[in-house]
């Protein structure tokens, strides 16, 4: 029983290998306003700054996802200004520290040819 649960570990771990999950801090670019970028619940009158969220990326190596989190970001109008971490998901669905519904995106993501997903919800802020 334990070799069975370490085989599905290894092969759960190498299909997420190459997708890393990024808390990134967003903006809209200049001359946007970022309530005009996301889908808000309700109306509000709060003119948002950004928001924190997790970016999900598809990349052989770490060192290209900053990269590829700049150009789907600049796609939709929006920027970065601060990456907090860069986790890789086959550790994190290993170790059981990542949510169902994270793990749906990344499931979404991995059956499409796109490389970029802004998943779960943004944290938005005001200053």
């Amino acid at each position: 029983m334990c070799i069975m649960k370490i085989d599905l570990q290894k092969e759960t771990k190498m299909m997420y290998r190459n997708v890393w999950i990024a808390l990134v801090d967003i903006q809209a670019k200049e001359g946007k306003k970022f309530n005009d970028l996301i889908e808000l619940d309700g109306e509000t009158s709060e003119e948002y700054l950004g928001a924190w969220g997790n970016i999900l990326v598809i990349s052989d190596r770490i060192n290209e996802v900053p990269y590829i989190i700049e150009k789907g970001l600049d796609e939709l109008d929006m920027k970065v200004r601060f990456i907090q971490t860069i986790e890789n998901v086959g550790y994190l669905v290993e170790y059981d520290e990542i949510s169902k519904e994270v793990i749906e995106d990344v499931n979404w993501l991995l059956s499409t040819e796109y490389v970029f997903k802004i998943s779960d919800k943004l944290f938005t802020y005001l200053e």
